[in-house]
């Protein structure tokens, strides 16, 4: 298994597609997805992007951006949590906005060194918005990273934070 940290993220669009629509399954088709999600994401600044890799097949990948307050989830951040918390957290953090690995893949932390990659140069404060069940892999995983319930974005979905390093 190998963590990448890609620098050409155009053509990779087509290899994270099918290990998106497995996890999430939330777009109708690759072409929305890329219009709508991905190019969209891959353009903004601090873009980030980091892939585990399988022999040849993409198995996971994560990817984040610096957040800005007048970006539509910093602003619903800010819509949903308390003003002190959204004046110390929101703008200028770094967002981490998808992690995903293949279910055949769970378990063996390949998440951890996805989460750790990406975050791996990252001095800001950090959000994502996540489960707010405490028995989900995934926060766990943020729990055990250093990462912090900051309030309730709508109700089974939480915000965290990350402190600045």
């Amino acid at each position: 298994m190998e963590i990448q940290n890609p620098t050409d993220v155009d053509h990779l669009a087509p290899q994270i597609w099918p290990v998106y629509e497995t996890v999430f399954g939330d777009f109708e088709s690759y072409d929305l997805w890329r219009t709508d999600l991905y190019d969209r994401h891959a353009a903004r600044d601090g873009f980030r992007l980091v892939t585990a890799v399988d022999d040849s097949t993409l198995v996971g990948f994560g990817w984040g951006y610096t957040g800005e307050r007048g970006q539509y989830w910093s602003d619903l951040v800010c819509n949903s949590l308390p003003e002190a918390i959204t004046d110390e957290w929101v703008g200028g953090h770094f967002e981490v906005v998808e992690l995903a690995v293949l279910p055949g893949y769970r378990g063996q932390g390949v998440g951890r060194a996805l989460h750790d990659k990406l975050l791996e140069p990252v001095t800001a404060r950090c959000l994502l918005s996540t489960t707010d069940d405490p028995a989900d892999p995934a926060v766990r995983l943020y729990l055990s990273s250093g990462w912090r319930k900051l309030g309730v974005l709508r109700p089974g979905v939480q915000v965290m934070g990350r402190p600045a390093r």
